[in-house]
């Protein structure tokens, strides 16, 4: 059974690895070292982990390649990514196949803190929209790529499943019957501010958008998109400082 609690920090900086092995511990953690990628695939074949934290940029296997490999040994590990470059490409590949996150750095270590938090409260995405077929066709696209996601049909059983079991991002229909999109987000927002709302829509009014991000929604998407859009937008809102 894999350790709740158990973190590999993956980084070829030693100074910067350590940093964040010390603050991990300081939260209660226990933390594994790896200064590559190499090492840290060794140590997941001689260990179970909760999560990965690894730079993208390192000698060898960089954190896409990395990730792959962990989540061949452990599949389904939840893994963060820490880049100080701008390498889009790569990162949309490991975003694309699943990555929970990525900071940017320089970031603070409570920032840090946090993330890893929401990462470990492996929360789902909940995906909303009065047709039932559009939402498990995105809850299956969601799952595919390794993240958990569940479906249901309308405003009310959105706001009820939030209140059941904490929700990590919500994504959800604007124009629904009965309770519509912005109404939906501000009652997911009361329920908790951690909750991040993502819209999708194909005809909704900008009025309506407005109104939505004016609620504390995080993104809007128009329809149709492909789950990697999708699967960006979230994990866009999971490191934003905002969010956590």
């Amino acid at each position: 059974m894999r350790s709740t609690r158990r973190v590999l920090v993956v980084d070829d900086e030693e100074g910067m690895r350590a940093t964040l092995a010390a603050n991990l511990e300081l939260e209660g953690y226990e933390v594994v070292e790896a200064r590559d990628g190499a090492h840290a695939i060794e140590a997941a074949r001689q260990q179970r982990f909760a999560l990965v934290l690894s730079d993208v940029k390192m000698p060898g296997l960089n954190g896409v390649e990395t990730f792959r490999e962990l989540r061949r040994i452990q599949p389904g590990l939840t893994v963060v990514l820490m880049t100080a470059f701008a390498i889009e490409e790569l990162i949309e590949e490991g975003i694309g196949e699943g990555v929970y996150a990525v900071i940017y750095k320089p970031f603070s270590m409570e920032h840090l803190a946090r993330i890893v938090a929401r990462a470990l409260a492996s929360r789902p995405v909940l995906v909303v929209d009065d047709l039932p077929d559009v939402a498990e066709t995105i809850v299956a696209g969601l799952r595919a790529a390794g993240l958990r996601a569940e479906a249901v049909y309308d405003g009310y059983a959105a706001v009820e499943r939030a209140r059941d079991e904490a929700v990590d991002v919500c994504v959800l229909d604007l124009v629904m019957p009965a309770l519509d999109g912005v109404t939906t987000c501000e009652l997911l927002r009361r329920t908790s501010e951690h909750i991040r709302v993502i819209a999708m829509t194909g005809h909704a009014p900008p009025e309506m958008i407005h109104a939505f991000t004016s609620r504390g929604g995080y993104a809007c998407l128009r329809k149709p998109f492909e789950v990697r859009e999708l699967m960006h937008a979230i994990a866009r809102a999971r490191s934003d400082p905002r969010s956590c």
